[in-house]
């Protein structure tokens, strides 16, 4: 894949978590909230959608920062936005202007299933506020284990099927599943409100 291909299909993520974010209430995010919650959309895909594809996993390489995942080319599909006068940028962060320019992405691969999981993943963040967003990823798994097991902060986040956050969301759901006295039916989706949920009481408390 080469590098205008890449740049256009993280260009149309960025795009799409911006107009989200807007919908949910947020009218300006920040880069580093782009980057984390692209980050939870890729690494929660896996359990999400077991039986396919991770569509994140072949154009994201996150890197481990001071201020949580990131993934370089996130800034220059801002600027690239920026430039095609799809978004604005001020000293609130990022806004969208242009309610139409989805229409340049729509013949990028996945993007139809982007549009649906990240307008999913906004919605599930979007209930916590901005300032939330670190507390997630400071205690996400693939996050969580990284961090700790490697002193560089240039470590590589695993996204793909098999990453930490994964396997704890399926522990999770199968302790869930082990406690019920009856019998209830709850899609993947439904899993994720609950550990977010769950991960927010945990701040609340100070865990």
């Amino acid at each position: 894949m080469d590098k205008h291909e890449d740049l256009m299909i993280i260009s149309g993520d960025v795009y799409l978590v911006i107009k989200n974010m807007k919908q949910v209430g947020w009218s300006s995010i920040r880069e580093t909230s782009i980057n984390r919650i692209i980050y939870m959309a890729s690494v929660v895909y896996s359990f999400r959608f077991p039986q396919h594809k991770n569509i994140f996993e072949d154009n994201y390489h996150f890197n481990i920062t001071l201020s949580g995942p990131e993934e370089a080319i996130v800034q220059n599909a801002l600027i690239n936005l920026e430039s095609n006068e799809a978004i604005l940028h001020d000293e609130d962060g990022y806004k969208l202007v242009n309610y139409t320019y989805e229409e340049k992405f729509t013949d990028i691969p996945f993007f139809e299933e982007k549009c649906s999981w990240i307008e999913d993943i906004s919605y599930i963040i979007g209930i916590y506020g901005e300032d939330k967003i670190y507390d997630f990823i400071f205690r996400d798994p693939e996050y969580r284990v990284s961090l700790d097991s490697n002193k560089e902060l240039c470590y590589n986040l695993d996204i793909g099927e098999n990453n930490e956050t994964v396997k704890f969301l399926n522990d999770f759901k199968k302790s869930f599943e082990d406690h019920l006295s009856v019998n209830i039916d709850l899609n993947n989706r439904k899993y994720l409100e609950m550990y977010f949920e769950y991960v927010f009481g945990r701040v609340l408390r100070g865990e």
